[in-house]
């Protein structure tokens, strides 16, 4: 009887130290942040500063403690892929907004190339807070041209969750056409999307040019350390699900010695619900609700023109979990993100 109890008790502590985990939200303005934590540890940073040329989640820890995103170009660590240097963190960008390129831009571009691609700026951090299990932050943002002019004015809000080895991240979008009508072009880079831990990879990506963490570059010929499995909620695995409608794209391997699984979810209201996948094995998630016929030349092409003072509202999910998940569970996931974003109301300017 008495072990019993003891061993009762024990559960209702583990769950009590499980739904009482503390999610902080916390300024450090000087350097362009804002930390989200985790019982004190570490989870994201929103971060703005110049090297990233957008608001991007940058890093995002898994609940065992390792890094889910690449820290290359901007903390680089060893043995990390160097390709796509504009892919940094979390975010929402796209690669044809009334013809600018908002995807593409970093710092490793021309003034040839810059010339033909658009910023997103940091405006406001307009509230944040924290509390049991869960913290918020919303802030507001401009599009701008390479001429400075303002082409779209965002407010999102994150929504921050832990609880026990799951992590989630919802974000909600509000964009508003600011001067003029704007149209998002048929393009394939976008939109709500993260860049992977090198060792999410997958196995087949060799060779490639890989980094240190002091910046000495070199090539990377076997696939050891690569984990990276990719798969949808339509059932397609690897390479076939590239530019195929889903609710969901994930992602399945380890990070040092600890299963790991990131999936990004779209909702059933967005426009153009299922969207496309932008998913890439070099370690790229991406839902792409615009871009058709840039994944396939015999499907249609599609724009979307969002007129001068209307808005549009996207609503994603990014989950991070310590084990591999099946498509089944994940699945699960996504039916209780479905449902329960529907009950929330829309962020305004």
């Amino acid at each position: 009887m008495k072990r019993s109890l003891a061993l009762s008790l024990s559960a209702l502590l583990l769950c009590g130290g499980i739904l009482g985990q503390r999610v902080e939200v916390k300024a450090d303005k000087p350097n362009t942040r804002v930390e989200v934590s985790v019982d004190g540890k570490l989870f994201t940073a929103l971060r703005w500063d110049e090297r990233i040329r957008r608001p991007v989640l940058f890093p995002i820890m898994s609940p065992g403690g390792n890094f889910i995103t690449r820290g290359f170009p901007v903390e680089t660590r060893d043995n990390e892929a160097v390709g796509h240097p504009h892919q940094v963190g979390a975010s929402l960008v796209y690669g044809d907004v009334n013809g600018i390129d908002f995807w593409n831009n970093s710092p490793f571009r021309t003034a040839a190339e810059l010339q033909k691609m658009g910023t997103i700026v940091l405006k406001k951090v307009l509230s944040q807070n924290g509390g049991k299990g869960r913290g918020k932050l919303t802030f507001e943002s401009e599009w701008l041209a390479p001429d400075g002019s303002v082409m779209l004015r965002e407010v999102s809000k994150y929504d921050f969750h832990a609880k026990g080895d799951l992590r989630w991240i919802d974000r909600q979008t509000l964009l508003i056409a600011a001067n003029d009508d704007v149209t998002f072009g048929d393009n394939k880079e976008g939109f709500f999307a993260v860049h992977l831990n090198t060792q999410l990879q997958s196995p087949d990506q060799v060779p490639a040019k890989i980094s240190s963490a002091a910046g000495v570059v070199s090539e990377r010929t076997s696939h050891e350390g690569l984990t990276g499995s990719y798969f949808t909620s339509e059932g397609l695995t690897g390479s076939s699900l590239w530019g195929t409608a889903a609710k969901w794209a994930a992602v399945t391997g380890r990070i040092g010695n600890e299963p790991v699984t990131v999936a990004v979810f779209d909702f059933p209201k967005n426009l153009n619900f299922p969207s496309n996948m932008m998913v890439r094995p070099y370690g790229l998630l991406a839902l792409n609700p615009f871009g058709q016929k840039a994944f396939a030349v015999d499907r249609g092409e599609r724009t979307f023109v969002l007129k001068k003072d209307h808005m549009l509202v996207f609503r994603h999910r990014l989950l991070v979990a310590t084990g591999n998940l099946t498509r089944k569970e994940l699945e699960s996931e996504y039916q209780k993100f479905a449902s329960s974003a529907l009950n929330r109301s829309v962020v305004r300017i």
